[in-house]
């Protein structure tokens, strides 16, 4: 049942690495989107000022990019994957204050393309969307990558010592 477990959570981190790097890739190179029109979709959300419009623009692509590249090697997994269910809930609650001031907003989050909701104006539906992406997401934060990770090799330290405590003299000095 463990090694079960394991190839979930595994499965989660690449599902969701890959669902974030995909979405970057939309917000800074796709032909028929990029970074002007991501720019655009934030503006009409009408939350942050101009000077932070221009830099979300620039930030959240390649904060997507560097947590979905952990992810899929992963490294700092649980970091990464803590930080992307902080965007989706920043996110999601964006998307909820667009609905409830009743404006005809459309997402800048995959570019031209869609997953479950329609490209038309936001609606509860983005919110279901962005809870069933935050459900993966949530399971590798609190739990783990899963099998093939580097956390654990990367988190090896030796003993350390309390400061005035004499050190522990190591097997070889034995």
């Amino acid at each position: 049942m463990i090694a079960l477990g394991r190839m979930l959570l595994l499965i989660c981190r690449l599902a969701v690495a890959a669902l974030f790097l995909f979405a970057a890739y939309q917000k800074l190179f796709a032909p028929d989107s990029g970074p002007q029109k991501f720019a655009l979709a934030i503006k009409s959300f009408q939350i942050l000022p101009l000077h932070l419009v221009q830099l979300a623009t620039g930030v959240i692509p390649w904060i997507e990019v560097i947590c979905g590249v952990l992810l899929i090697i992963g490294l700092w997994t649980r970091a990464a994957a803590w930080l992307l269910v902080a965007m989706l809930v920043g996110f999601t609650a964006a998307v909820a204050s667009v609905i409830l001031r009743k404006m005809s907003v459309t997402c800048g989050c995959f570019g031209n393309l869609t997953l479950i909701c329609p490209k038309e104006a936001l609606s509860w539906c983005k919110v279901g969307e962005n809870a069933l992406i935050l459900i993966p997401t949530l399971l590798v934060a609190v739990f783990g990558g899963g099998f093939l990770t580097f956390d654990r090799e990367a988190c090896k330290t030796g003993p350390v010592s309390q400061p005035g405590s004499k050190p522990h003299p190591s097997p070889s000095s034995a």
